[in-house]
């Protein structure tokens, strides 16, 4: 029996919530990071604080499953009897013996997430938001390689090509992040300095997002979950380790904030003081959490091919929307971003790096190079169920 059709109309509904909700995720991360509170000294502070970002990341993962359990349940209680019919042939909690096994192994690509999310946190504090998003692009090409080296997967030419241009793409963009205007000749390195620190960190999560991908595919060959309980016990696994292992680390390690390398204390003072602050979380959780649901909506519907090129796209939404802040709103906005000299650069960029992922999703075709027709399996390969942060990926 084939595979039931979406409605168009249904999949143009996925795919704008994909787009906005995904754009919605990096923008009020951005904007969280850069708003202000009163802390524990009764002072002004600037709500730096990345790991709490993401935390909300992870929490926000969390809540799909509680999502999925509640529309599972409305719609049993509401569905024609084919439709329970049907329901009755799936998986069932009790019908899987080693469920709990599955459930652990989850854990695993959750402390990469882990690890990926805060990563980008971090740099996305030094560097445009739509230089971020630009950025995270270089997860395709850190999958594609490690694929090759450790799940010994033999890519074609088209993808060997696809992915050099994603990384030159990504070369680009970061190089005129770091070498282009800053508006100050005077501070001029420093900023320099601070935009290539972002920049690094952002890539290096995107390294460690790429392996988490790879472990995913490793591990859940034998774990038969769908994709939004995946998404779900990676949230829980996260939160979990959050809340024993990496907050105490936090605070126990020397640094700036109060002493600590973050403090939670001053987290929740600030958080209970802003009513902006649990506005801006509260959008994040929730464009978060739909940014999942419709992302697996979208594979489901279209492909993951579709996913990945949608998911770049996004781009262009976060820079229109950072250009219209300064030019539009405010031109002293940190949330706005200006045209400058270095501004073409990074859009020759993305233009390189979008090309990439479109000939390594077969998007586009080069006359001449031979395709297999099993090459999909290479692409789905970089749109696991949780790689979606992003900041994904609050950062996501």
């Amino acid at each position: 029996m084939g595979k039931k059709k979406t409605p168009a109309w249904l999949t143009a509904l996925y795919v704008a919530g994909m787009l906005i909700t995904g754009s919605i995720n990096t923008l009020s991360t951005k904007l969280q990071f850069q708003l202000t509170s009163i802390g524990k000294d009764g002072e002004e502070e600037t709500f730096t604080k990345p790991w709490f970002g993401t935390f909300n990341m992870l929490f926000a993962m969390s809540l799909v499953l509680g999502v999925e359990r509640m529309v599972t349940g409305l719609a049993g209680c509401c569905a024609a009897p084919r439709m329970r019919a049907e329901e009755a042939l799936l998986p069932k909690p009790g019908d899987d013996k080693g469920r709990k096994r599955k459930i652990a192994m989850v854990a695993v690509p959750a402390a990469s997430d882990l690890l990926a999310t805060a990563l980008a946190a971090i740099g996305i504090m030094y560097i445009p938001a739509s230089v971020w998003q630009m950025l995270r692009g270089a997860t395709l090409f850190f999958t594609g390689i490690f694929s090759v080296v450790f799940l010994k997967r033999k890519l074609q030419a088209f993808h060997w090509i696809g992915l050099t241009l994603c990384m030159a793409g990504v070369v680009t963009v970061g190089y005129a992040s770091v070498a282009g205007d800053t508006g100050d000749s005077g501070s001029s390195a420093q900023n320099a300095s601070a935009v290539l620190f972002g920049v690094t960190l952002t890539l290096l999560g995107q390294v460690v997002q790429a392996a988490q991908v790879i472990l995913e595919e490793f591990l859940m060959k034998d774990v038969n979950l769908p994709a939004v309980e995946i998404i779900g016990f990676e949230g829980i696994w996260g939160v979990l380790m959050m809340v024993v292992l990496v907050y105490p680390a936090l605070w126990f390690i020397p640094g700036p904030d109060h002493g600590h390398q973050e403090d939670l204390v001053d987290t929740l003072v600030m958080f209970y003081n802003s009513s902006v602050v649990q506005l801006v979380v509260l959008v994040y959780l929730f464009s978060c959490g739909t940014f999942n649901i419709t992302g697996i909506a979208v594979t489901g519907a279209l492909s993951a091919v579709h996913r990945m090129m949608l998911d770049a796209s996004r781009t262009m939404i976060i820079w229109g929307v950072g250009l219209f802040v300064h030019y539009r709103i405010d031109p002293s906005s940190p949330f706005g971003e200006e045209w400058t000299s270095s501004s073409k650069l990074q859009l020759v960029g993305f233009v390189i790096l979008i090309t990439g992922q479109a000939i390594y999703g077969e998007i586009i075709r080069i006359p001449c190079l031979r395709y297999r027709s099993d090459s999909f399996e290479d692409v789905a390969m970089y749109i696991s169920p949780s790689a979606s942060l992003h900041f994904a990926t609050p950062v996501a």
